[in-house]
């Protein structure tokens, strides 16, 4: 079965109507998959909350990677050995973490009318 081709740019708008979201749906480099002149609508604060879920997931997945190789062949054929970097990918996660909510707020802010 061939595999589903995952999109990597957003859509572009090309007249008429543009997107209207509660919760952005994302693209796997963290970007919104809408059209590039998306409103979040409704609840503010959830759109934020949200948001930052999402991205700090997402921040704290691509740091592992970064950082040890999380998911590769390689990192999964030594789980079972004690990491001696534990606080430095912990510190690295928050870091990160912290740097995805403050993007999160600021997209939802910026795209929010009212």
């Amino acid at each position: 079965m061939a595999e589903k081709a995952i999109p990597t740019e957003n859509k572009t708008n090309t007249g008429g109507d543009h997107d209207r979201v509660a919760i952005a749906s994302r693209l796997p480099d963290g970007t919104p998959h809408q059209t590039n002149d998306f409103e979040f609508i409704g609840d503010q604060q959830v759109a934020i909350d949200a948001a930052k879920h999402q991205l700090r997931e997402q921040a704290v997945s691509a740091k592992d990677v970064e950082l040890r190789g999380a998911g590769t062949a390689e990192a999964d054929a030594d789980a079972s050995k004690p990491d001696p970097e534990v606080q430095k990918l912990i510190d690295a996660h928050e870091a990160a973490a912290k740097s995805a909510e403050g993007k999160a707020e600021a997209e939802v802010k910026s795209r929010s009318k009212g």
